[in-house]
């Protein structure tokens, strides 16, 4: 039976009701899907009904990111599994049992923490030390191939557990999703965002890129803008962990994932 893993993000504009409407039907008909979410809106809304600062920052390289301190991190835990508990009641109020996957709970997911993160500013390069985000560094897909086994949809929060503290650690969903779908062997891995794929030109609806491979890399990174440059270090993740096909969709399609595999997205091969 196949496996698929869907991203979508956690930032306003994401629509999760098609998407839920989608994954239930799919797995009624006896498909098997991993949701992997985001969490920035939930974080968004939780420091500013708390009073904490938003802290985002922009590498040199131009990736951008959330600082997350030790006022943040527990923070962060709780928008997480607050989106992923949405998900799994959207999906339980279509006929389909859900689960989430907390790493804390069960340890599937480890990374290394990275302390510090530099941040670009007029020029100028500065250290941010004290932060609580990581890098992925070993998946262990049998908790996540055991739900899928007794029918259930695993909901994976961008979580992961610090090798060294088993603090819970904000990892970026979208190298997440491309790390479990390697690790459980997936026909396919979908990332979805209010955009359609990978654009020439983000102000041009018929610029979309519709297909690319490895070949073809320096080209597609130099369309990549913003958020899209980490999505695309995810989909290269993804090939060379050999996951046949990875697609950049739209999220506020009907049926996000038939859309993508139809050809209305950005797809992506070795």
């Amino acid at each position: 039976m196949m496996i698929g893993v869907v991203k979508i993000g956690g930032a306003s504009g994401n629509a999760l009701e098609p998407l839920a409407d989608e994954i239930a039907a799919r797995c009624a008909a006896g498909e098997r899907w991993i949701v992997v979410h985001g969490a920035s809106g939930v974080m968004d809304e939780l420091c500013a009904a708390r009073g904490v600062e938003v802290r985002m920052v922009t590498s040199p390289s131009g990736f951008r990111s959330r600082f997350v301190g030790e006022a943040e991190r527990e923070l962060f835990r709780e928008a997480a599994l607050s989106y992923g508990a949405r998900i799994k009641d959207m999906l339980a109020a279509r006929g389909a049992e859900a689960e989430q996957a907390d790493p804390e709970a069960v340890r599937y997911v480890f990374a290394k923490r990275k302390d510090f993160l530099r941040e670009s500013v007029n020029g100028r390069v500065r250290i941010l030390r004290g932060n609580y985000s990581g890098t992925v560094t070993k998946i262990d897909p049998a908790p996540l191939v055991s739900l899928l086994d007794a029918g259930k949809i695993p909901t994976v929060p961008p979580l992961a557990s610090d090798e060294e503290s088993g603090l819970s650690l904000n990892i970026d969903g979208d190298r997440l999703a491309a790390q479990i779908a390697g690790a459980v062997g997936a026909e396919a891995l979908i990332i979805l965002s209010n955009v359609p794929g990978l654009m020439k030109d983000i102000d041009d609806p018929d610029s979309l890129i519709e297909s690319g491979n490895l070949a073809q890399w320096d080209i597609l990174e130099h369309y990549a803008r913003g958020n899209m440059k980490r999505k695309l270090v995810a989909c290269r993740e993804a090939l060379e962990l050999s996951v046949p096909r990875v697609y950049l969709a739209d999220g506020r399609a009907d049926s996000p994932v038939r859309n993508a595999m139809e050809g209305r997205s950005t797809c992506l091969a070795r």
